[in-house]
């Protein structure tokens, strides 16, 4: 045996031994998988009940399941050992192999399987119609999963290989390009799917059938085909578009040649299909967008087609269908054609306005202002009927707005003029439209029906309003106050809708992120105090369950309880239904919370003391409900509040950020709802509290900067040394008296041993006052006296009750341990004492500070 053939069969036991202890890893794994997820749910039941109504039985069950748990894990960890040194080993005969000859049978037998795969799904499964219609879904299954056609055109492959390798590939692209031109639908539907694969899978097969593939599926499109397989012709020609767009080379005869054929072959089919409307309108799209001057010839049709569908008649049957249309009619405005792109975007964006406004004038029955006239689109006219035509008008407004919508987004490659003003305009108009219906003197009936719709126009007028802002950015800075006036319209809330209510907070949110008081100065005061009150949530609680009846609440029945007052029967129903009392949230409360952060964060002055105080004692209090009602629960619906919750939290963290100076102390209560969400079952809220208990810690435990000081001068030295020596050596004196006499040992003069000369002026004048009635200690050598306060020695100064006493510095005697010159003194002894606060540590003055300059 040759030693290529043993390392061979070494390499394969080695194979064999690998997967199969890969297999048991993997049914390890699971099964511990399967053991964590039981042993979850009983944590979280346990933590959910009271430990006493734990039965035995569960306990027994737990500790089982945490000992099977551990036993797999350690298991697990044995196996993956064993593994690791079966790769190692698998490893080492891999490398012990000849690379080369190794490399070319490998791409030899790669080669070779992918050929006779080839053969086989050409031959076989794909050999007539009927082995088409059984074997299409193996088929495409075994294109996707394997790599077929990887091979093309590859290194390190024998001529006999390459070349059945290159039959089997053009036996292949001959069946399937008879497939996609069969006689039955089954035939074309496999036909089609079998190109898009090989297709993405080969870019080589791609580019040199192309223009073939091209041709065949615009004929498919002219066929009477069923709806599957004109979808996925559809999704097939814009996927091939799309691939050869930016390739100069296919321009000309791809591009040049078909887009056009194939504009026209899907305009002409959509009549004949309507239920492809969606497919056509995103080929559409991308066709205008991608080619717009090869699409000019197909606008006028591709724009009736659009505004067949923004008539207003399908706008509450199918919404997606309507904003669909709306872009393919920004994508046609960009096409250019007779006038310019920049002309053609600003008529439509008039005309779009002007149906709006005709609209509107029909729901308030007036006529439109004289002079020029207001352009709009071919639509039909509305319904005689104002029973029939308002409703009518509204759903024709609702499609307006998303073309004002889809012309703002569409991205352009040249400057676009908005007529921010007329839009703005026609915002406001739709703000007031349920507001003049409400004031009108007429008293028709036909406003009756207005408040109904009132949502559906006022949701239009904040949908107009939100896009302006995201698309023109800091432009929107001179139009704010008109944008106030149109929410203050909004928010008079004449009609109880919640979309209204959640439309309106997150159209306030963005406002305030993005231009923060700029916007905030121009709201009435109502409409923050309005906010604040939406954060208030329902309570739901269920029945008071009594466990006493009526006839046993005799007077001898009642009981004391621990504070001696007496308890009826009733109080024990009035608790258990306080116990069930659980938090009730909605989306309103929701929007309201996110613009009550916008709030916090950007512009905090703008609540006034009593509000803040009002919405910090409502987060608290929510929060303390949650957490008391947080054990009846169930798991369930604490996983799906675990927004709302984490909501609170941050709104609680900005209030903490951005105090009022007048607001209540909430940080203690703050700090204690922190550190109860961190045992929330929610991660995310979770992961708020530890950020929130991180960004907070400075303000709990303040750190004062780093003080600066200058560096020791030589007489500053001594003086340290001699206070050093002095404290060491009398333990009755202390810090401040030492001092107090270092510097008057330095402040004495040769010439005139009784006189005190200090450099601070006030000391001075209060030596040179009690200058008679002072008794100089008498001069000891080489002793150390006690230092002794002025008064002492000066008995006259306490019968002089008319005049002020003063603590004069302390003497000290004359010493040769004292000659050394110091700074003259800045404080006096008494106010050195008073500052020290019977501590033996003197003050430090920080740099910078009053007392720096006293």
């Amino acid at each position: 045996m040759s030693t290529d053939v043993a390392a061979s069969i070494l390499f394969g036991d080695l194979r064999d031994s690998y997967d199969k202890q890969q297999m048991r890893v993997d049914t390890l794994r699971t099964a511990a998988g399967k053991l964590e997820a039981q042993f979850l749910v009983s944590v979280r039941d346990r933590a959910t009940r009271r430990n006493s109504s734990v039965s035995e039985k569960e306990r027994q069950a737990h500790d089982e399941l945490r000992r099977l748990l551990n036993q797999t894990r350690q298991r697990l960890a044995e196996e993956l050992q064993h593994l690791q040194w079966i790769r190692r080993r698998h490893n080492m005969a891999i490398i012990n192999r000849k690379a080369h000859n190794r490399f070319l049978s490998g791409m030899d037998d790669k080669v070779a399987r992918a050929e006779r795969t080839l053969s086989l799904l050409t031959t076989t499964f794909l050999a007539n119609t009927e082995a088409v219609k059984a074997n299409i879904s193996l088929v495409l299954d075994t294109v996707l999963s394997q790599n077929l056609f990887a091979y093309i055109d590859a290194t390190g492959v024998s001529v006999e290989t390459a070349k059945r390798y290159t039959s089997a590939v053009q036996k292949w692209q001959a069946r399937i390009n008879s497939l996609v031109t069969g006689k039955t639908s089954e035939t074309r539907m496999a036909g089609v799917l079998l190109v898009k694969h090989t297709a993405l899978q080969s870019p080589q097969l791609l580019s040199e059938n192309v223009a073939k593939w091209t041709t065949s599926l615009l004929g498919v499109l002219g066929k009477a085909e069923v709806m599957p397989v004109l979808i996925a012709t559809l999704q097939t020609l814009l996927s091939f578009i799309d691939a050869v767009r930016d390739v100069p080379m296919f321009y000309r005869d791809i591009i040049s040649a078909q887009v056009p054929r194939m504009n026209q072959a899907i305009l002409a089919m959509v009549d004949k299909n309507p239920d492809l409307m969606s497919q056509v309108l995103e080929v559409l799209d991308r066709s205008a967008t991608w080619f717009p001057t090869l699409f000019r010839p197909s606008i006028d049709k591709a724009e009736a087609l659009c505004l067949r569908l923004l008539d207003g008649s399908d706008m509450r049957n199918s919404p997606e269908l309507c904003e669909q249309a709306a872009k393919c009619l920004a994508a046609l405005s960009l096409a250019g054609g007779k006038i310019t792109a920049e002309e053609r975007w600003f008529q439509c964006a008039q005309q779009a306005m002007g149906t709006i406004q005709q609209c509107i004038d029909h729901m308030m029955c007036t006529g439109s202002d004289a002079g020029e006239p207001v352009q709009q689109f071919a639509l039909p006219l509305l319904a005689d009927d104002f029973a029939v035509s308002i409703p009518q008008a509204a759903d024709r407004i609702s499609a307006m707005t998303e073309v004002l919508i889809a012309l703002l987004t569409q991205p352009t490659n040249v400057d676009i003029p908005v007529p921010v003003d007329g839009i703005l305009g026609i915002a406001s108009r739709l703000a007031m439209v349920p507001v003049r219906a409400g004031s009108s003197k007429n008293a028709r009936s036909e406003y009756d029906l207005i408040p109904l719709l009132t949502p559906q126009i006022q949701r239009a007028s904040i949908r107009i309003m939100a896009v302006l802002a995201i698309s023109l950015g800091s432009h929107m800075q001179p139009y704010l106050s008109a944008v106030a006036r149109a929410v203050t319209a909004i928010n008079t809330r004449q009609v109880v809708s919640p979309a209204l209510n959640v439309a309106l907070h997150c159209l306030l949110q963005l406002y305030i992120e993005r231009y923060g008081y700029g916007f905030v100065m121009h709201l009435p005061y109502d409409l923050v105090v309005s906010t604040a009150d939406d954060i208030c949530v329902q309570q739901k609680t269920k029945a008071a369950k009594v466990t006493m009846s009526a006839s046993e609440s005799a007077p001898s029945s009642k009981k004391r309880g621990g504070n001696g007052k007496s308890r009826g029967p009733n109080t024990f129903g009035v608790i258990e239904s306080a116990q069930a009392t659980h938090i009730h949230w909605d989306d309103t409360v929701l929007a309201a919370l996110k613009t009550v952060l916008a709030l916090l964060q950007h512009t905090p002055t703008v609540f006034t003391s009593a509000l803040r105080t009002r919405v910090d004692s409502q987060i608290l209090t929510l929060l303390m409900l949650f957490a008391i009602g947080g054990m009846e629960m169930p798991f369930a619906s604490r996983q799906s509040d675990a927004p709302h919750r984490a909501l609170l939290y941050r709104c609680l963290e900005a209030s903490i950020l951005s105090p009022d100076p007048w607001q209540k102390a909430i940080l203690p209560h703050a700090v204690s709802a922190f550190s109860a969400g961190l045992a929330d079952p929610s991660t995310a809220v979770r992961d708020v509290c530890a950020e929130a208990l991180v960004t907070i810690d400075p303000i709990i435990h303040s750190r004062l900067p780093a003080q600066l000081r200058e560096p020791d001068t030589k007489e500053n030295f001594s003086n340290e040394n001699q206070v050093s020596w002095m404290m060491s050596d009398r333990d009755n004196t202390s810090i401040d008296a030492v001092l107090s006499g270092v510097q008057a040992d330095n402040q004495s003069d040769d010439e005139d041993d009784k006189k005190m000369q200090v450099a601070d002026e006030p000391v001075v004048e209060e030596v040179k006052r009690f200058k008679q009635d002072t008794i100089v200690p008498p001069v000891v050598k080489s002793t150390v006296v006690p230092v002794v306060e002025a008064r002492e020695y000066s008995k006259p100064l306490q019968n002089q009750t008319s005049q002020q006493s003063v603590a004069l510095p302390p003497q000290q005697p004359t010493t040769s341990l004292f000659n050394t010159p110091a700074p003259p003194a800045q404080t006096s002894a008494a106010e050195v004492s008073d500052n020290n606060d019977d501590d033996d540590i003197p003050d430090i003055v920080m740099e910078g500070s009053d007392s720096e300059y006293e």
